[in-house]
């Protein structure tokens, strides 16, 4: 038996980091990139759940900001959608005999917005925010090999550092890209690893 990993943010559900960077820049009235390097060392607690989305802007911009503190997931509520035709050929795969799964970081406060019962199908749930684990980080790929008793497992995200430790754990890999996608790409490379 083969076994499908799919990212949520940017894979199965439509989202754009950017869509986030910018309304992040609006709220503080200057770029993104004067604290994307804070930002993005601190996701990681985030994701975790070591952290709550307040104390992370009271780490990344100091206590005194004015940033609204549920930027992230507001952001994520109104923008993200649910990409429902990709999410249908993932759940397809089942019917020939293959599982799928879930491998996402997610805060804890995104994970409320994701619709839970449209993915209640799926075999496996690797959720950071629950696992306390996240990706890059090695120790994620490890829990899930060590859950999955399939030695063939495929792994699609849309970020490359995502994928290129799970490769370190002999996964298969796909970078999630809208022009793959819109060109049919993505779901015959995934049907050509379950031939």
């Amino acid at each position: 038996m083969k076994t499908v990993l799919f990212d949520l943010g940017g894979v199965l559900i439509n989202w754009n980091d950017d869509w986030l960077y910018d309304e992040i820049s609006s709220q503080m009235g200057k770029p993104f990139n004067e604290i994307k390097s804070k930002f993005n060392d601190n996701l990681c607690s985030l994701f975790e759940s070591k952290i709550n989305e307040s104390e992370f802007w009271d780490i990344v911009l100091g206590s005194n900001n004015d940033i609204d503190k549920k930027i992230i997931s507001k952001t994520f509520l109104k923008k993200s959608s649910i990409n429902t035709e990709f999410l249908t050929f993932a759940k397809s795969l089942q019917n020939h005999g293959h599982s799928i799964g879930i491998l996402s970081n997610l805060t804890p406060e995104t994970s409320t917005n994701v619709q839970k019962h449209l993915l209640k199908e799926f075999d496996y749930h690797f959720y950071s925010n629950l696992l306390q684990m996240s990706k890059p980080n090695p120790e994620i790929y490890e829990h899930v090999c060590d859950q999955i008793s399939s030695q063939n497992i495929l792994f699609i995200d849309d970020k490359q550092e995502n994928l290129d430790v799970a490769k370190l754990f002999d996964m298969e890999t796909i970078l999630f890209t809208s022009d793959d996608y819109e060109s049919g790409l993505i779901e015959e490379k995934i049907l050509n690893f379950l031939n």
